[in-house]
């Protein structure tokens, strides 16, 4: 039995901002209206099936009282629905000073084929 359903999406690749209308059966993308271009379809084909975004959060640092974190993101957008352990597993981690801006923090975090990198520098005390 099909069941059709549509789904809006609003395209973020650029400043149009287009409000892309998505009717599915299923599992599957069936029409895609509205969208300015190429990239729009396959952005809210992608959205749909597998959401991502880019990761940001901070993690502790071990020996400097006044600077007590640095800031680190995701070199690659993240499984929308693995936000949350990401966010939990970074919450479990003391790293040591110095961090320089680059350093890897976590590589591959949960397997995801992402690492996670300082984008603060922390300088030992």
């Amino acid at each position: 039995m099909k069941k059709e359903r549509i789904q809006e999406v609003i395209c973020v690749l650029c400043p149009e901002g287009c409000k892309i209308t998505v009717t599915l059966e299923n599992t599957d993308v069936v029409k895609i209206e509205n969208a300015g271009c190429k990239r729009g379809e396959d952005y809210s084909i992608e959205e749909i099936k597998s959401p991502k975004r880019d990761f940001f959060s901070t993690v502790r640092v071990c020996g400097r009282p006044e600077t007590p974190l640095t800031s680190v993101r995701s070199t690659k957008p993240v499984p929308k629905e693995m936000l949350l352990p990401c966010a939990s597993e970074l919450a479990k981690l003391v790293v040591p000073a110095p961090v320089k801006m680059g350093d890897v923090i976590v590589r591959n975090i949960l397997n995801l084929g992402v690492d996670i990198i300082a984008t603060r520098e922390v300088e030992e005390a």
